[in-house]
């Protein structure tokens, strides 16, 4: 099986098409535009990346409740993290933690849903994944 599509739910389809675009880069697609239900994502790989409208935001308590992250892989970690905080992101700690691939910190977007930076190490596995 290959994953070929992530769906995020938000209130506010509008407000996060701009917040997608703005904070993390990422710019609306023409292929599959479902507006104003659903609306995809351009990113760099091959899987697809939805907005999907719904009624109200996502209220978890994060590391306490199950949810699903979507990491974002970055050369410079801490240069990602000055820039997204500069656009206004805030992260879940001050500094990125340590797991054996890399670091990696979490944040969410302004609907709830949480998300993570991560920058692999080379050597921590002969392929470059995260």
């Amino acid at each position: 099986m290959n994953i070929c599509a992530i769906n995020i739910y938000v209130s506010d389809l509008d407000f996060a098409i701009q917040w997608y675009n703005e904070v993390l880069d990422l710019k609306k697609s023409s292929e599959h535009d479902n507006y104003p239900t659903c609306i995809d994502l351009l990113h760099d790989q091959n899987i697809r990346l939805t907005l999907h409208k719904t009624e109200r935001d996502t209220d978890i308590e994060i590391w306490k409740e199950a949810s699903t992250i979507i990491t974002f892989e970055v050369e410079n970690i801490r240069a990602t993290m000055k820039d997204l905080k500069e656009r206004g992101v805030r992260f879940y700690n001050e500094e990125p933690v340590w797991f054996p691939d890399g670091e990696r910190i979490a944040f969410s977007d302004p609907f709830g849903n949480v998300h993570e930076l991560a920058e692999v190490k080379e050597n921590a596995n002969e392929e470059k994944t995260c």
